[in-house]
């Protein structure tokens, strides 16, 4: 189980550092604001789907990654293209916001 935790972790790093376009979540499972999150990342998910990786990071099995990326509160959303920040915004958001950070810097 733990060698299956430690793939997943190099797995996220890898994403977030090398794909052209991904949207990184940073969460913890048991803060009452990710919960709400949960049902409009999965929807943004499906939204994005082609178009850029939404990868997910628990705050708790991935404290390195989170501390990288200078993570002080959850839920956090950062839009990526090759490892580069482009976008930071930490709190409860909507669909509507999320898409809106994408397009802006997709245009």
């Amino acid at each position: 189980m733990e060698e299956k935790k430690e793939v997943h972790k190099e797995r996220n790093r890898e994403k977030l550092a090398n794909t052209d376009w991904a949207m990184a979540e940073f969460y913890a499972t048991w803060y009452p604001h990710c919960k709400c999150m949960q049902p409009i990342v999965e929807e943004f998910k499906k939204s994005m789907k082609g178009v850029l990786e939404v990868v997910q990071v628990d705050v708790d099995q991935e404290s390195a990654l989170a501390n990288f990326y200078t993570i002080d509160a959850v839920p956090t959303f950062i839009l990526m293209r090759k490892g580069e920040q482009l976008w930071k915004q930490s709190g409860e958001l909507t669909l509507k916001k999320l898409g809106k950070a994408v397009k802006d810097f997709k245009s």
